[in-house]
């Protein structure tokens, strides 16, 4: 009885009505190594050109141009399932693609199914965790079989015009992991098929999809979809024996699932050559089914296979996709820039933080800064301050002993405001304070060539409520010979050193004092080192500073 159910199932699958059943979703299809191996849980990652069959905000995630091919044997060789695309970022807030997908049935009429894509994505804010995307699609239905409806002859062509829409947000969250993405698309907002012959228009159904994913580190993450879609043309379960309805129909099958869900995990490995993943997907017509998959990727291309269980009698499935990739990253290609970076990026550590600070750039339209940060040298920055308007933040939430990388870039006050190429990059290990010790670090000027004896001494942090000030020291020598230069704790965040040689090196040391009576002084901070200048030009041009 058990296989007798598996034929009967089997023969309503491929058997399905020629005209009423084209295009439908009953869950074998889907395009992408990377996302079938992941149990086609990929509304929330969406990186790559299959992005636009899941979710076409993901668009303005493809760092470089792509060419993606994909192939997908279907019911044991009797249906192909064919994808080719193209894509590229247009400068770093948009994209866009052009794609043919593909099915085609192995039976005696040559059925065979096509649509043509155009997609394009654009981020929507400055920080580009926000991204919307569109697919205009043109459908087609070719097959040789005819259909006689009373005097009328109705032939298996037809044609449509379809629309997806796609949106994708990705919320940084340095303090716990890379990110969180959510996604959610709609697919086929409003499809219809014209059918050849007189038949009338035929709306293809409407899939929502939600998705969500966790990028656990880098190299780690865990996805999940829940996907919604009614098909009237697609037979739910079938059952083993003979039911009526209410008005005596038969039954043959139970009605399908509207809600299907999708989990996914992904590993890489070996410096992000070979990836790993598996997952869980649903079907509408037949009993969920676990999924699996593996990657070798190089810079240039990658490959990508992924392994999808079906009932006993389907076969399993084995998808294959090739992607290569052309040119520079998108990070690397500037228009004319209107705005120039901001320079000498420095970054000091701190308790679970970490504090920036670079010059500021004095061009008159600049109005503020966006920091991104990586666990990786030189990519994948994502952004995690939005825009700022002093040129130094503490970066808090970090966890102590991991290396984090900065970059800065300036935003000018135009509509819509330009941002400019990403800054030096710095790095730093946040690390635990010796109790008392001042968390200060100074604050970067506009580097000039200094020649007097007065320095101005920046840290931008005033002390907590629980501590009287701070003391300065100044030594010629470094590391050694301090003398304290204020006669009561500076309750600032900056202090002016006169007297000084003109030209001269000198080295400074803070500490933190409290309310004791008497007081109780930490120990030393880090040392930095400034050139002396004319008394003259304070507040105007401040002195060279250095970290030693």
């Amino acid at each position: 009885m058990k296989k007798l159910i598996f034929i009967l199932f089997l023969i309503i699958v491929i058997n399905i009505s020629l005209f009423a059943g084209a295009f439908d979703k009953g869950g074998v299809l889907g395009i992408g190594g990377r996302a079938l191996g992941m149990g086609h849980a990929f509304t929330a990652i969406a990186d790559d050109g299959s992005c636009i069959y899941w979710n076409t905000a993901g668009l303005v995630q493809l760092e470089r141009s792509e060419l993606n091919l994909f192939v997908g044997p279907l019911l044991n060789g009797k249906e192909y399932y064919t994808y080719i695309s193209f894509g590229s970022p247009f400068f770093q807030d948009t994209a866009w693609q052009l794609s043919v997908i593909s099915l085609i049935h192995n039976d005696a009429n040559t059925t065979k199914e096509f649509t043509v894509l155009g997609s394009f994505a654009a981020a929507l804010n400055l920080e580009r965790t926000f991204s919307i995307g569109v697919n205009l699609k043109y459908l087609n239905y070719n097959s040789t079989a005819t259909y006689q409806l009373g005097t009328t002859t109705l032939h298996g062509i037809a044609n449509g015009l379809g629309l997806d829409l796609g949106m994708l947000y990705q919320i940084p969250l340095p303090q716990w992991g890379k990110k969180v993405n959510l996604g959610f698309f709609i697919q086929d907002v409003d499809t219809n098929l014209d059918w050849d012959g007189g038949l009338s228009d035929e709306k293809i159904p409407t899939s929502f999809r939600l998705g969500a994913a966790y990028y656990i580190e880098d190299n780690l993450l865990v996805t999940s979809d829940f996907e919604f879609f009614a098909d009237l043309n697609i037979a739910g379960r079938p059952i083993a024996e003979v039911l009526y309805d209410a008005q005596g129909n038969t039954i043959s099958s139970l009605p399908p699932e509207e809600l299907r869900i999708h989990v996914g995990v992904e590993g890489w490995f070996f410096k992000k050559h070979l990836g790993l993943r598996g997952g869980y997907t649903s079907f509408v017509t037949m009993p969920g089914r676990f999924t699996g998959g593996a990657t070798y990727k190089e810079d240039t291309w990658q490959v990508d296979y992924a392994y999808i269980g079906h009932a006993e009698h389907l076969g399993d499935s084995h998808r294959f996709s090739l992607i290569f990739r052309f040119g520079q990253e998108k990070s690397k290609i500037k228009a004319i820039s209107v705005v120039r970076p901001p320079k000498n990026l420095q970054a000091y550590p701190g308790n679970n933080a970490v504090n920036l600070t670079w010059e500021p750039n004095e061009e008159p339209n600049v109005i503020g800064y966006a920091v991104y940060m990586s666990k990786s040298p030189g990519t994948r920055y994502i952004p995690v301050v939005k825009r700022i308007k002093e040129n130094y933040v503490t970066i808090d939430g970090l966890n102590n002993g991991t290396r984090y990388y900065f970059v800065v870039t300036a935003i000018n006050n135009t509509y819509p405001p330009v941002e400019s190429p990403y800054s030096n990059e710095a790095n730093a290990v946040p690390a635990p304070v010796i109790p008392g010790t001042p968390e200060v670090f100074p604050i970067a000027k506009k580097s000039t060539v200094e020649q007097n004896g007065v320095i101005e001494v920046n840290w931008g942090k005033m002390p907590p409520a629980n501590m009287a000030g701070y003391n300065i020291y100044i030594t010629e020598t470094s590391g050694k010979g301090y003398t304290k230069v204020n006669p009561s704790p500076v309750n600032d965040v900056k202090y002016i050193i006169r007297g000084l040689e003109v030209g001269k090196k000198y080295y400074v040391v803070m500490t933190s004092v409290t309310k004791d009576i008497p007081p109780i002084e930490s120990k030393f901070s880090k040392e930095l080192s400034f050139i002396a200048k004319p008394e003259s030009t304070v507040g105007e041009k401040p002195a060279e500073q250095t970290k030693q």
